[in-house]
């Protein structure tokens, strides 16, 4: 048994949890041989990018969190979701154009805001039908359609939904420094964090051990990690690989 130190900024997370997503079997079913959905979102645009090889990150986004506080994007500058049929991009399509054709073997990614503590993903809510997340859960609920949805732990809160749950809606604040929003937590999903990533790729034992940092580390999370040999010297050689992940792009078309 092997023991493994290492600190992941959240775009070295992101990256770390999109190749993590792209090893899962339920992804790489969908993405051979039925309908993957990857919703708007900064972590779920990594992996569009692992897909694509090329692609613009900062227009994947529709809600987001910036300096002054929760924020949306200008429409006109953000793409659909990336909506994959048996590996073909189908272009200008949204979850909700190929909705009545998904089933339990197909595959909708949704990127989470936040992480209870009951490991149960939460998201913001800044329009007043839910958004995306409204546009599919029902149906994805009634059909057993199966939702991941990646969340980097530096989203970790010590909170769980039900810690506030009716306290407020987007129109109940009193003063909002940002764009207000409600809130809704997702538990018929799978939380995809960079600890699942590792044990899908390595399978190896991760826990965080420590959150936070500075000079470029504000948002890291420090990992203890244990496995085999073997498998704890493939996890350093290839954590070696995105060290070093470049910030996530500087988002200009923010409303």
């Amino acid at each position: 048994m092997k023991k493994l130190l290492v600190t992941l900024t959240p775009a070295e997370g992101k990256r770390l949890i999109a190749k993590g997503l792209l090893a899962t079997k339920q992804v790489k079913h969908a993405l051979k041989s039925g309908y993957l959905c990857v919703t708007l979102g900064s972590t779920s645009s990594y992996l569009v990018e692992e897909i694509l090889g090329e692609y613009d990150k900062t227009r994947h986004l529709a809600g987001l969190v910036v300096p002054k506080g929760p924020a949306v994007t200008d429409g006109k500058m953000r793409m659909t979701d990336a909506i994959f049929h048996k590996g073909l991009l189908l272009e200008g399509k949204k979850v909700i154009d190929v909705l009545d054709e998904l089933g339990p073997k197909d595959v909708i990614i949704k990127s989470a805001n936040a992480l209870g503590s009951d490991y149960i993903p939460i998201v913001l809510l800044a329009s007043n039908t839910a958004g995306t997340i409204g546009t599919f859960l029902g149906a994805a609920a009634a059909r057993n359609i199966t939702v991941i949805m990646p969340v980097g732990l530096e989203k970790s809160i010590p909170a769980s939904y039900n810690d506030f749950n009716a306290e407020f809606g987007m129109n109940d604040w009193d003063y909002a420094i940002g764009t207000p929003v409600g809130a809704i937590s997702i538990p018929n999903t799978i939380a995809f964090t960079e600890i699942e990533a590792l044990d899908v790729l390595f399978d190896v034992f991760t826990i965080p051990i420590a959150a936070g940092g500075l000079n470029g580390a504000e948002g890291a999370v420090t990992f203890y990690v244990s496995g085999d040999d073997k498998n704890i010297k493939d996890t350093h050689d290839f954590l070696l690989t995105i060290k070093g992940e470049p910030l996530f792009p500087h988002v200009k078309h923010v409303k």
